[in-house]
């Protein structure tokens, strides 16, 4: 079944927490280095998430996952091939990346209980919980566009903690998930 290239993959989902979490933590920890290195980082991440979401959406059948790949891949592309208007535009390219992942992880995980056919309790939420986190980012950042810098990243980096152990904690639950559901 096609679910079960996702359970066979959880890997996949833990390294892009853990990388998660190493960004939050150098944005938390040093913002004015991390801000330096945001446009470069957030183009690197947008791209791989991009990529791996859209393998993952080809491989299941699943619209909205391979949808936010193409958003991630697009606006990775957009801050390698115009950094100078990515640089101008980061907070701008954030808010839009977190509105539209949050909504398309939501729809996602709607289109996960159609998908399973029994209910899968261990760990299911988490995912919901991503896309409510990552709509949150996307307000917040819109809110927060004009104030201090360090208070910006700092932002930036508590979601990307929060989000990485939420991506850790769904690959290690998606891991124990029956197979051919």
């Amino acid at each position: 079944m096609q679910l079960d290239y996702l359970i066979n993959r959880w890997w996949i989902l833990a390294i892009r927490g853990a990388a998660a979490v190493v960004f939050g933590l150098l944005a938390v920890l040093t913002p004015q280095l991390t801000l330096g290195y945001l446009v470069s980082l957030f183009g690197v991440f947008a791209l791989a998430d991009g990529f791996f979401s859209m393998g993952a959406g080809a491989a299941l059948n699943w619209l909205t996952l391979f949808a936010e790949g193409i958003v991630g891949a697009a606006i990775a592309l957009v801050v390698f091939v115009m950094p100078v208007t990515a640089r101008v535009l980061i907070v701008e390219f954030i808010v839009a990346w977190a509105l539209v992942t949050g909504v398309l992880e939501l729809v996602g995980v709607y289109e996960l209980r159609k998908v399973v056919s029994r209910a899968i309790t261990k760990g299911e939420w988490l995912l919901g919980a991503e896309g409510l986190l990552t709509i949150g980012l996307g307000v917040l950042a819109a809110m927060m566009a004009a104030s201090e810098v360090t208070m910006f990243m700092r932002t930036v980096g508590i979601y990307a903690v929060v989000s990485g152990v939420l991506f850790v904690a769904l690959a290690f639950n998606i891991r124990t998930w029956p197979h051919a559901v």
